[in-house]
């Protein structure tokens, strides 16, 4: 995983821009010549995904920017939480992991807080994140990789294009979840019972049958 340095604060995406600099620099060298397309394939997979892991990473620290200089400007800004209850008190810097498919990231925010209250992350409502660790991309790949096999298989698939970012518990805790719904959706789909006042219409379309003439 890239490290951090004092750089990093100035210019959020300073590590992958270094990521990337590393890769060019690999495929131009000498070396690359003596490569199969096999080892170049494995070459731009790997360091191609933590790449893109890392403008993932970026992007998500300069919101964080973003979200500072915005409360800056905005000191008189007003937070309420689900309870509709005012959060007086601000504290930056709070953070939470979040396993997608590129790998595991950082997400950064700001915490409204009250007395006696939970903490409202206003930030965390904006990306949409998951209450849990996973995405939902990630959860999307789980359930889809999980209905054509058994979950070992679904967990191998998942490594491979993804790295290690799930267990195979949590795999099926993904696909399990994912078909809560499922039951209450056809229930949602079961027609009134007609009635005796009840329309019956009917609508019936002859193109594309075939006349025969005689």
């Amino acid at each position: 995983m890239e490290p951090y340095d004092a750089l990093d604060a100035i210019d959020p995406f300073a590590a992958a821009t270094r990521a990337f600099d590393r890769l060019k620099g690999a495929l131009a060298g000498p070396e690359s010549t003596e490569l199969s397309h096999h080892e170049l394939e494995d070459l731009v997979g790997l360091q191609g995904r933590e790449l893109l892991r890392l403008l993932f990473q970026g992007h998500l620290d300069l919101r964080e920017k973003r979200e500072r200089e915005q409360i800056r400007q905005t000191a008189d800004r007003v937070v309420r939480g689900a309870d509709g209850q005012i959060r007086p008190h601000r504290e930056v810097g709070h953070s939470r992991l979040l396993a997608c498919v590129f790998g595991t990231v950082t997400v950064t925010r700001t915490a409204w807080r009250g007395k006696g209250q939970t903490s409202v992350h206003p930030a965390d409502a904006e990306l949409s994140l998951p209450a849990h660790l996973h995405s939902h991309g990630l959860r999307r790949l789980a359930v889809l990789e999980a209905v054509r096999g058994s979950y070992d298989q679904a967990k191998e698939a998942i490594d491979r294009s993804c790295g290690k970012v799930l267990g195979k518990r949590q795999a099926e805790q993904l696909v399990v979840a994912a078909a809560a719904d499922i039951d209450a959706f056809y229930q949602h789909k079961i027609p009134l019972p007609s009635a005796a006042a009840t329309a019956l219409v009917l609508q019936v379309d002859g193109k594309g049958i075939v006349m025969v003439r005689r």
